[in-house]
């Protein structure tokens, strides 16, 4: 979709992130198909390549010992299990730093390397429970399109001939 096929049917609205010459992030006010609980949905748009990542976010609050987060996260492995085939990768472990009580679930998935509830599917589909303080966490589901690997290639390989002719 373009820009303006966004913004008519979806509703899309300019997400203020910081600068990059060549994405822009739009907050969908309308999305044309909603998941149960999910209340933010994000399109990134390369200037050139069109819309290349779509991210979907479900809150989830009141839930101390993270029983409703990982509910949530496994209904929707299992649900992407189903379309897409099992993860090639998948961590679902808490505790191995600092936080390890019960109801730290969500300050030890915020914190790096204390936990993770992560599954990829494939290269361009992720599942993810992340923490944002205690009791208080986000299901994150991320598609980047084949056009997204093009541009990080690109930006890496920018990236490389600036070191080169840098230097």
């Amino acid at each position: 979709m373009t820009v303006t096929e966004l913004e008519s049917k979806a509703g899309a609205v300019l997400y203020p992130l910081p600068k990059d010459e060549y994405l822009t992030v739009y907050s969908l006010e309308s999305p044309p198909i909603t998941l149960p609980g999910f209340t933010e949905y994000f399109v990134v748009v390369h200037k050139d390549l069109g819309a290349i990542k779509i991210i979907m976010n479900k809150e989830i609050k009141s839930d101390i010992y993270g029983t409703e987060g990982k509910k949530e996260y496994f209904k929707y492995k299992e649900a992407l299990t189903n379309k897409y085939g099992k993860p090639k990768d998948s961590f679902e472990f808490v505790g191995n730093k600092l936080y390890k009580e019960n109801d730290e679930f969500y300050q030890c998935l915020k914190y790096d390397g204390c936990g993770y509830y992560l599954s990829y599917f494939g290269d361009r589909l992720s599942l993810q429970l992340n923490g944002i303080e205690r009791g208080k966490g986000k299901l994150i589901i991320t598609y980047e399109s084949e056009l997204f690997a093009k541009y990080k290639a690109d930006e890496e390989n920018e990236n490389k001939n600036k070191i080169k002719n840098g230097l």
